[in-house]
């Protein structure tokens, strides 16, 4: 990636609007924190701001108050911007409440993502999927400014990099990245404390939002791909709320002999969102836009307007095709 560029976009535009994808992950969430740190780093303003809320288990990343809530944004933070970034996605859809301010948005624009789904969203792109993790490119924009990660800045850019590579485990690592954790560790990043806020600190609803999804977990297509689905009665059910549903696609994709694995979650009646997994080589992004998501070769997601049954229906019908042709 040609960096080069990115040091005069910041000379030249003081006061930065950060955006990144609904529901946000702790890529995106790092990512966010990681520019705003190399762009403050400078002297300019970076505002860093999430769609919706800030899941719980994410909460320990931003003890300075950096982030600002959808509901906090205030028409002249909009009005006295310069410049805008787009963070750990590339399309409209997954921009939710904010894709029409983008859209209108009179000021210079940019996007900094790994994914292979991209709309036409800026006039400046860095843009690559050779990265399993968006805060790989956050490390290496802000070096071209510069920016050396203080402890806060590294653990953001650390918990983005371990969460998008499944701890290091999934099958695209890179030796790069085994590098880049060695070295935000010696600027600080706490990989035990991580893992701990992160992944040991489920609530009851959680686990028996896991309960709920494995009784319904079910075969199709030959055995071919494995499914479940979360229900908008759930929640109220067994005293969940939606951002329990956070990695319960992990729970399915593990079984043996698949090449596909679905979670489909009704977060509000004819509202669903699917998580996809794929193996062998089986490319579920491709799946995934064909319902106006995207994501990863081997794991994307959508949104769907109707029940987890129809999405269901519809689903599997294009699996059935998508597998019949071996795409």
């Amino acid at each position: 990636m040609d960096w080069s560029p990115l040091k005069h976009l910041v000379e030249t535009h003081r006061n930065w609007i950060l955006l990144s994808h609904a529901k946000p992950d702790g890529d995106a969430i790092g990512s966010l924190l990681g520019l705003a740190a190399a762009i403050r780093s400078t002297g300019a303003m970076a505002t860093p701001i999430l769609e919706g809320g800030l899941p719980s288990r994410y909460r320990f990343m931003d003890p300075n108050g950096w982030l600002v809530l959808r509901d906090n944004v205030s028409q002249d933070l909009w009005t006295n911007a310069d410049a805008l970034a787009v963070v750990d996605t590339g399309t409209w859809s997954q921009l939710g409440h904010w894709a029409e301010k983008v859209r209108a948005f009179p000021g210079f624009k940019m996007v900094i993502d790994h994914h292979s789904t991209q709309d036409a969203i800026a006039s400046v792109n860095f843009i690559t999927t050779d990265p399993e993790a968006n805060c790989r490119l956050i490390y290496e924009a802000g070096r071209s400014l510069g920016f050396v990660p203080d402890a806060l800045a590294a653990q953001a850019l650390y918990i983005g990099l371990a969460t998008d590579t499944g701890w290091f485990r999934h099958g695209n690592t890179k030796p790069e990245s085994f590098g880049l954790a060695f070295e935000l560790v010696n600027l600080g990043a706490n990989p035990t404390l991580i893992y701990r806020e992160i992944y040991e600190r489920s609530s009851l609803g959680k686990l028996r939002l896991s309960g709920r999804l494995l009784s319904r977990v079910s075969l199709h297509l030959n055995g071919q791909v494995v499914g479940s689905e979360i229900l908008f009665g759930d929640w109220a059910d067994i005293g969940a709320i939606p951002e329990d549903a956070e990695d319960l696609i992990d729970l399915v994709r593990v079984l043996e002999g698949t090449k596909v694995g679905f979670v489909l979650v009704e977060r509000n009646p004819g509202e669903t969102r699917g998580s996809l997994r794929g193996r062998d080589g089986f490319d579920v992004a491709a799946l995934a836009q064909s319902f106006g998501g995207g994501g990863h070769k081997a794991a994307a997601g959508f949104s769907f307007h109707g029940s987890a049954q129809e999405a269901k229906g519809l689903l599997l019908e294009r699996l059935k095709e998508r597998l019949a042709s071996n795409t």
